[in-house]
């Protein structure tokens, strides 16, 4: 990688006009998120959730037709006390059952990709903040290279299962009021670490790209990889590389844009304990402009070796008038802790103004720790509305 790096500058010298000016973004977003639940005994929901966001870019196109851009993101957060960054216990597994995704040893075992464990955290975990994204990036016609702390390539490629909520979805969510949901089909294996990406040119409508991660043990909002509970075997990931194609084309006759993506990461394990983690994603989408879009997303992990991991994600979108309607599916099966989860949402969406606009649906979700020898099994189940307000300056 650091030779590529070093063959990627060598020919681009950096000479500017003095009267090419900067040019330099910044927005920030609000969103806020609530819900009224049917509360499960075993899992209590968090209908207060919140996050405030500050972007900045600086960017600047030499001579050379090579634009270089730098660019930052702030966020802070109020999740689920208990699901913090997604880790963290769906249903705590007792101590009398020794079975229970255990090493044998007393201590439990964490999901090295879905990152949940059968063990809760010591205690809740109030509003966090992270400088979520630092980095710079150097565009021009042999492709993109992008260096510092930014989501990886296998990520950055998503595609699939549109919804009309931007962060209480039902895959991937980054605000959970729920606390159950353990659905992820995006291959974030090393979230928002320090890596170098390269993503190549789009040629006929595809793209390839690649990013290395030193070390994706790291406290991210969307997926704390670092954050770890008393008595849990802490699979520690490093040396994370992802590799990832995206296709996009327009069907002018049929006016739809298909768009399809398939990626692979694989992360060692700094703990003998665990294998190291592949994963594998893909994901499609079908969009006819102003009028509907549907996709699926699927993807399947090895989980560090003691159970697979496996997530699928049905989404689709139709535009009315202002409002978007829209149905997603989504579930997950965790071999590893004998976890599944799935739920159905129902949501309509509208953009009030150009900063502001409103998501609102029913949503049914349902985790289940399967039974184990000594007999143990639970399971959650929650019901309710859904309310998301977003606030864009």
């Amino acid at each position: 990688m650091r030779i590529f790096f070093l063959m990627f500058l060598a020919g681009m010298p950096f000479t500017s006009d003095a009267e090419t000016a900067w040019e330099t973004d910044l927005d920030a977003d609000l969103t806020l998120v609530t819900g009224f639940f049917d509360d499960d005994e075993a899992v209590k929901t968090k209908p207060g959730q919140g996050e405030v966001s500050v972007s900045g870019s600086t960017s600047h196109v030499f001579n050379n037709g090579v634009e270089f851009s730098a660019n930052f993101t702030f966020r802070g957060q109020i999740d689920h006390p208990a699901r913090p960054g997604f880790a963290g216990s769906v249903v705590d597994c007792p101590p009398i059952a020794p079975e229970c995704a255990n090493d044998g040893n007393g201590q439990a075992l964490r999901g090295s990709f879905s990152r949940l464990s059968t063990q809760s955290f010591a205690g809740d975990v109030g509003p966090r903040g992270s400088l979520e994204r630092a980095y710079v990036e150097f565009d021009g016609g042999w492709g993109a290279l992008s260096i510092g702390r930014d989501d990886g390539v296998a990520s950055r490629f998503y595609e699939g299962s549109p919804t009309v909520f931007t962060l209480a979805r039902d895959r991937d969510p980054v605000l959970d009021p729920t606390g159950i949901n353990a659905v992820r089909t995006r291959n974030d294996i090393s979230s928002t670490a320090e890596k170098v990406s390269y993503v190549t040119p789009r040629l006929l409508g595809l793209r390839a790209g690649i990013s290395y991660t030193p070390d994706a043990s790291v406290r991210r909002l969307d997926l704390d990889t670092k954050i770890s509970a008393p008595n849990v075997v802490e699979p520690e990931l490093d040396d994370a590389i992802e590799v990832g194609l995206q296709a996009s084309r327009l069907f002018r006759e049929a006016d739809l844009r298909a768009r399809a993506s398939l990626t692979w990461s694989q992360a060692n394990s700094a703990n003998s304990f665990y294998d190291d983690t592949e994963t594998v994603s893909g994901g499609l989408e079908i969009e006819r402009r102003d009028s509907f879009r549907v996709g699926v997303a699927t993807l399947n992990s090895n989980n560090g070796g003691f159970g697979d991991y496996s997530s699928l994600s049905i989404g689709g979108e139709y535009t009315v008038g202002d409002w978007d309607l829209g149905i997603n599916g989504a579930q997950s099966e965790d071999k590893t802790i004998g976890l599944k989860s799935e739920s159905l949402t129902f949501g309509v969406s509208r953009e009030l103004n150009e900063n502001v606009g409103l998501s609102a649906g029913y949503r049914t979700s349902r985790a289940e720790i399967a039974s184990t020898p000594t007999g143990y099994s639970d399971n959650v189940d929650q019901h309710g509305v859904l309310l998301e307000l977003r606030i864009r300056k």
